[in-house]
């Protein structure tokens, strides 16, 4: 049959195309760590952030010590080192992948930089000072503004924005509450422009804040010190759910990553890891990629949107048996499309750097489908089906619908498509002429994320 040897060249095509990529086909949960596909040393020997440009495939990299912002292309090799970047320290991409904008802490500015021809081209006084205690760190993009984290001196730290909306850029500098003890890490996400999340820690208890920016003001909607039942120690990094309902969090202890809800900073569930949980990244789809500054066990661990258990995870060999590979704080990125991994590691005894390239390995996935025993011919016939992967489906996702009408023939006919819900399920309306059993079979070709999968089912067609 025509649909079944499709789906056989299919199958082997996605085998295959997975065997090249050297990641083998074994998905699901509880498998067994990867390793990372490429590995590539960096010339820098500091880092603090990164940011993915995917209209130009190019990872930028902040080296904050060295005054450089490193550009790699996505296999991770070296496109530039741009310099005279003073104290480099935190990104934020335009939405248009334009522009990156870098808090520069030892200069007290932010710079632009055009991420097609790679220059500097502005340079913000942002009023904070320069240096340690005073210069901008975190960046984020937010109600229409960049937003970033600052010191007002050894002890306190606060928020400021730049809005360049105008003829002229204009800074507002002294923002939310009198909460941090030093310049807070800043969170944002572009699908909810108008939450923005803050985080600091001193070393022992964490303080969050969440903020509402849309007036270009930032409102405090909630706020907490040493949030969740263990507590936050040593707060690492953090990030935004798509839908802006929670923020993960990544602390040096307790051993696992945290989630609370941004209406109100409630304790939202775990996501379990291993000791000094130290990056938290997290796609488009909401899946989560959360690291550990792990010696000896899995490095970076996925989880699929509300669930706790790792689906996948990598592990770092170490270069020899005395040394070991670590993942560096906030060294995690995904690509827009979800379908690779940045992460920023070092070895012990090297001053160093090195970017791991993980592709993220297409996962099983089955397709349901349900019909009528039985339909009168020239009736209209609903099927319904759900997709299920450990991963959610982008609602761009389709399904196509084939007809057997007669199984003697060995060929179906394409009748058409049907759009995929986010939580995978579809529906198509047929009207069948021919009696007798019509098979109908559902075919979703995958995508980055998801292998190729198909299901069928029979109809009696029974007289008008």
């Amino acid at each position: 049959m025509r649909i079944r040897q499709f789906a056989e060249r299919a199958a082997l095509s996605a085998a295959l195309s997975l065997s090249l990529l050297g990641l083998g086909t074994t998905t699901g949960f509880g498998t067994t760590p990867a390793a990372a596909d490429t590995s590539t040393a960096l010339p820098i020997s500091s880092y603090r952030d990164m940011a993915v440009d995917a209209a130009h495939q190019q990872v930028f990299l902040s080296d904050p010590f060295g005054d450089n912002v490193l550009v790699t292309d996505y296999s991770g090799q070296v496109v530039k080192l741009i310099s005279g970047e003073d104290g480099a320290w935190g990104f934020a991409l335009s939405s248009d992948s334009s522009t990156l904008y870098v808090a520069l802490r030892d200069a007290g500015a932010i710079a632009a930089i055009d991420t097609a021809t790679l220059q500097e081209t502005a340079r913000y006084d942002t009023g904070t000072g320069a240096g340690a205690y005073a210069g901008p760190t975190s960046l984020a993009s937010a109600g229409g503004k960049l937003w970033f984290g600052y010191s007002t001196d050894i002890w306190h730290g606060a928020l400021g924005s730049l809005d360049l909306s105008g003829p002229q850029p204009v800074v507002t500098l002294g923002q939310g509450p009198d909460l941090f003890r030093g310049s807070p890490h800043l969170a944002a996400t572009p699908e909810h422009p108008d939450t923005l999340v803050a985080a600091e820690s001193d070393g022992n208890n964490a303080a969050l804040a969440v903020y509402d920016v849309s007036t270009g003001q930032a409102n405090t909607q909630a706020m907490r010190v040493a949030p969740g039942p263990d507590g936050c120690a040593s707060l690492q990094d953090l990030a935004l759910t798509p839908d802006a309902a929670r923020v993960v969090v990544a602390c040096a202890s307790p051993y696992y990553h945290q989630a609370f809800r941004t209406t109100d900073l409630a304790d939202d569930g775990r996501y379990t890891t291993s000791h000094y949980p130290d990056a938290v990244a997290i796609a488009p789809d909401g899946t989560i990629a959360a690291g550990v500054d792990g010696a000896s066990e899995p490095d970076v661990h996925l989880f699929a949107p509300g669930d706790s258990t790792a689906y996948k995870t990598w592990d770092f060999p170490a270069p020899s048996p005395y040394a070991t590979t670590t993942l560096q704080p906030g060294g995690l990125a995904w690509t827009p499309d979800a379908g690779r991994i940045f992460a920023v590691t070092k070895d012990s005894g090297s001053s160093s750097l090195t970017l791991q390239v993980l592709n993220h390995p297409q996962v099983s996935t089955t397709v349901t489908v349900q019909a009528p025993a039985s339909s009168p011919r020239n009736q209209n016939l609903t099927l319904t089906g759900k997709l299920e992967a450990p991963v959610g489906f982008s609602t761009t996702s389709s399904v196509d619908i084939w007809r057997l009408d007669d199984p003697l023939a060995g060929e179906g006919t394409l009748i058409g498509s049907a759009p995929v819900a986010a939580d995978g399920t579809f529906s198509y309306t047929d009207r069948p002429r021919a009696k007798g059993n019509v098979q109908y079979t559902v075919q979703y070709y995958g995508d980055a994320r998801h292998a190729y999968a198909y299901g069928s089912v029979t109809v009696d067609i029974t007289s008008d």
